[in-house]
């Protein structure tokens, strides 16, 4: 029940995400849910106990495509509930293994991104309570913060987008309230104040040295009359626009979605002159194969003409999907190419993106989306599973994506040494902080259970975790490892020498135990004798 007294107290949340009058919708499905969210939940990868919310990890091709980033966070938990857990940018392996999470007691990290251009991750991040000291940081390769960056003339940033421009530049939202009078205006047979408190939608771009270059407001070319009502009308704060989207289309100017217009706007990037508008009550384009989308995310512009969403359908039918139109700005035809369907079909009422990788396989993350249904999928072009993410339930995170990144991190390796019915992990020294898959706070541990292992030690803001440690039988424990992959290309058989630390050695001494990693992913521990 503390649930449910929360939600009422957090009505503005709601407000904010889905708009008022759907409100009393979500919360009576949230209350039929309560038998559902009590079901048994399967969780198949080791997470440090009551710091990162445990999930689920559903493999169907085991390729190494990159590494998954998110940032999950339960949507009805915040700092004064049992069981909250801060929001934080998490990694994960290819195999669905945590490999870097973020580990800061003062701020929760939204909306994690990596860029390619300048091989910086991006975040969101804010303090309690919400729009305090909230900015987008950047971080290295090491996970340390190299710069930060805050909204300016007065402005308070937007969770929901960050982009680097191809020149260098950065653009984000940012949100202006502004008092209008609407009374000539109804809205859903509401009639409007005279003072209704109207959210703007702020775009703002900075050059390189973190100086504002263009500011766009979406009041100044949208007028508020253009929102869907299903979103709802509150004279007390009207989010007429909800932008959550923006990107570089492949001229230069930007692409940007509107949630609450059911719209994705191109805007010249120069003077903000609107150069055309897909969806919405001023469409100005045919769809010709398909029947439109709404609620949509993640607008993103490709070099063939075409554009990618995650349309969650909110006013068309409430069957998400991630969908390719092709446009003819010409002719204003808008032609679906391409599109996946979840089986079994879903709904997602609000977040996620739909991600295109340099191989053309999709990632698809519903954002609001809760078990049975995934958190993620990463499909191929023909819509074959690849892999899928559950979260726990009431679990989701705003965005996730796949990257492939260009350096590896250093993750510690575990040893062990073998006992009677028990076997005691080491990670290596040297580190201040530990924090085990069991809970310990140690540097070792001593496991008397078959399982999956994991440790992770301090790495810039964050923590770092270990290659998975695999136990099928306590007693042959030590007697092999699971090395996820090998640092060089050789032939079947072949292997190299690291020792315990996990350094390649290009020397073994004689009588010392080291690791011997086989081109087929496995390793052992072996003496050296002088004789291998």
């Amino acid at each position: 029940m503390k649930s449910i007294w929360f939600l009422l107290r957090t009505k503005t949340l709601f407000d904010y995400a889905f708009g008022v009058k759907t409100f009393s919708i979500i919360l009576v499905l949230f209350l039929a849910s309560l038998s559902i969210s009590v079901r048994s939940q399967n969780f198949n990868r080791p997470v440090p106990h009551g710091v990162l919310y445990p999930y689920e990890f559903q493999q169907y091709d085991t390729a190494n495509h990159g590494y998954y980033l998110t940032a999950p966070y339960n949507y009805y938990l915040n700092a004064t509930n049992a069981g909250f857990i801060r929001p934080k940018a998490t990694i994960l392996d290819k195999d669905g293994y945590v490999v870097w999470f973020s580990l800061n007691p003062n701020f929760s990290y939204w909306n994690f991104q990596y860029h390619q251009d300048t091989n910086l991750f991006s975040a969101y991040y804010q303090q309690t309570p919400i729009n305090i000291n909230n900015h987008i940081v950047f971080l290295d390769s090491t996970m340390q913060i190299q710069s930060t960056l805050p909204a300016y003339n007065n402005l308070v940033i937007n969770p929901h987008e960050f982009q680097l421009l191809r020149n260098g530049n950065a653009v984000y939202f940012a949100t202006k309230d502004s008092i209008m009078d609407l009374s000539a205006y109804t809205f859903g047979g509401e009639q409007g104040s005279a003072t209704t408190h109207v959210t703007a939608f702020v775009i703002q771009e900075f050059n390189r040295s973190h100086q504002l270059v263009f500011q766009w407001n979406s009041l100044d070319h949208i007028f508020p009359t253009e929102a869907y009502i299903q979103y709802g009308y509150d004279a007390a704060g009207f989010d007429y626009a909800h932008g959550n989207s923006l990107s570089e289309d492949v001229d230069g100017n930007l692409l940007a979605s509107f949630r609450h217009l059911n719209a994705v706007y191109k805007i010249n990037l120069s003077t903000g002159a609107i150069l055309w508008q897909l969806g919405g009550k001023s469409n100005q384009f045919t769809f010709t194969n398909d029947g439109g989308f709404s609620g949509q995310h993640d607008i993103k512009g490709h070099a063939d003409g075409s554009i990618s969403i995650l349309d969650n359908a909110n006013t068309t039918g409430h069957v998400s999907r991630a969908v390719i139109y092709t446009l003819d700005t010409v002719a204003h035809a808008a032609t679906k190419t391409w599109e996946y369907i979840p089986n079994p079909s879903f709904y997602t009422s609000g977040m996620g993106n739909h991600q295109i990788t340099p191989e053309t396989n999709h990632l698809i993350a519903y954002g609001f989306s809760r078990r049975p249904d995934p958190s993620v999928e990463f499909v191929d072009n023909n819509g074959a599973l690849i892999s899928r993410i559950l979260f726990q339930d009431s679990v989701i995170s705003y965005r996730s994506f796949i990257n492939k990144l260009p350096f590896k991190f250093p993750q510690p390796i575990i040893t062990c040494s073998g006992g009677t019915n028990s076997v005691t992990l080491y990670a290596p020294s040297g580190f201040q902080t530990y924090l085990w898959s069991t809970g310990s706070l140690s540097n070792q541990i001593t496991v008397t259970d078959t399982g999956t292992y994991q440790v992770w030690v301090n790495y810039g803001i964050g923590m770092l975790g270990s290659k998975p440690f695999f136990i099928h039988n306590i007693n042959t424990a030590c007697s092999s490892i699971y090395v996820d992959e090998l640092p060089m290309k050789s032939p079947e058989g072949d292997y190299c020498i690291y020792d315990l630390l996990g350094r390649k050695i290009i020397e073994p001494v004689i009588n010392h135990i080291y690791i011997y990693r086989y081109a087929n992913g496995y390793a052992n521990l072996q003496y050296f004798d002088g004789k291998k």
